[in-house]
């Protein structure tokens, strides 16, 4: 993709986006380009958050109830995984079993298992395991199919 950028002395500023087949890239660039970073609404004991989309390492439901990890944290938030999923899979949300959607531009290492299921380390440290129902599909986001 080619970036064009022209700096103006007055005027209003503004994002022109040509495109031959809109794509999961062209969405990101139109959703940065829009403005304002999506946030989730969580908690942690009494305290409310908003918190960065960027910011979530992954997700899980426990009992009904789903719980966002960051970096920094884990806090509850009244999202489904599907509602999440839908929501942010763009921003790189991806089904990693029945009960876990990890942030794929959050995981700093891969290793394959046994049994077709691999091994997803985060950037906290923390090891995911990409279920084997979901592994051929993470493989082909990772490559960029859809």
């Amino acid at each position: 993709m080619k970036v064009i950028l022209n700096q103006m002395e007055s005027g209003e500023e503004e994002v022109v986006i040509n495109y031959i087949r809109m794509s999961r890239e062209i969405e990101e660039v139109i959703r940065a380009a829009g403005g304002g970073e999506e946030k989730i609404p969580c908690s942690s004991g009494d305290t409310k958050y908003m918190l960065p989309v960027r910011s979530v390492l992954y997700a899980e439901s426990v009992d009904r109830v789903t719980f966002i990890y960051t970096a920094d944290g884990v806090y509850k938030t009244s999202c489904t995984l599907q509602n999440l999923e839908t929501a942010y899979s763009v921003k790189g949300f991806f089904r990693c079993s029945k009960s876990m959607i990890i942030n794929i531009y959050r995981i700093s290492e891969l290793r394959s298992e046994a049994g077709g299921r691999i091994n997803a380390a985060m950037e906290n440290g923390e090891h995911v395991i990409i279920s084997r129902k979901y592994a051929k599909a993470f493989r082909r986001e990772l490559r960029g199919e859809e």
